[in-house]
């Protein structure tokens, strides 16, 4: 296969992914809303949309790991090199990202965004550790 890593390609694929799982949990926070209303069947509806969604991100996924992980510089691999990228990835978000974001939005204040990107810096966190735990088992 022609040299995926560094194509207009590749920045498209990861455009579809990125897209594609916004897209899931969307229809999955309109079912959870849908359920508070009490319409079942729009409930039913969106999380079926969302579940065949799920595909098309792995199929996305199928085809970044050809080249690298959409997201840090570490390849796809079995899953122990799989949870090294988990780790780096929600690293990077809690050590940059977040902080980054909440300090922005505190600027512009923002304070109730900031709260939150402070809230999710707290959740990767955490995910780490349990990924970690994972490594040690």
């Amino acid at each position: 296969m022609k040299k995926l890593e560094n194509s207009r390609t590749f920045k498209n694929v990861k455009k579809a992914f990125t897209e594609e799982a916004a897209l899931v949990f969307r229809y999955l926070y309109c079912a959870t809303l849908a359920d508070f209303e009490g319409l079942e069947k729009h409930s039913a509806l969106f999380r079926e949309i969302a579940e065949s969604g799920t595909s098309n991100v792995h199929g996305c996924f199928d085809f970044l790991k050809l080249a690298k992980d959409p997201d840090p510089e570490v390849h796809f691999g079995n899953t122990l090199r799989n949870l090294a990228s988990l780790v780096q990835s929600e690293t990077r978000q809690y050590n940059q990202t977040y902080p980054e974001m909440a300090k922005t939005a505190r600027e512009e204040g923002l304070t109730d965004i900031a709260s939150w990107f402070e809230t999710l810096e707290k959740a990767k966190r955490f995910h780490v550790r349990k990924l970690k735990k994972l490594t040690h088992e």
